[in-house]
């Protein structure tokens, strides 16, 4: 008498089944994603400033501008601040530091 015939249930389970992608969250219909999707990696924000996109994923930080572009991934960041109401302050591991001045004076980038 045998049971049930196959593999053990556990195979049949895939990587995406155990961390479905969260819901991306946008402020406007008309925004596009500023970058190539890694495998596995899953916008979950998207947003604009004055004079930027701002995108935020399972991976990374993406600020992009018209002529240049903040791309942080989210384990080299040691802490992030939001300074007034408009400035986000972020330090990284590799000691850079990265000021964003939303509507005031663009990006400000300094390590």
């Amino acid at each position: 008498m045998q049971g049930e015939e196959g593999p053990p249930s556990l195979e049949y389970i895939q990587a995406k089944d155990l961390f479905p992608p969260k819901e991306l969250i946008k402020e406007e219909e008309s925004l596009q994603v500023p970058f190539t999707v890694l495998q596995g990696e899953g916008v979950e924000y998207l947003g604009h400033a004055n004079d930027a996109v701002i995108a935020i994923s399972n991976y990374r930080l993406h600020i992009k501008f018209k002529d240049s572009v903040i791309n942080v991934p989210l384990r080299m960041m040691e802490s992030v601040e939001c300074r007034d109401m408009f400035q986000l302050h972020i330090v990284c591991k590799d000691s850079k530091v990265i000021r964003y001045l939303a509507y005031c004076c663009g990006a400000d980038a300094a390590g």
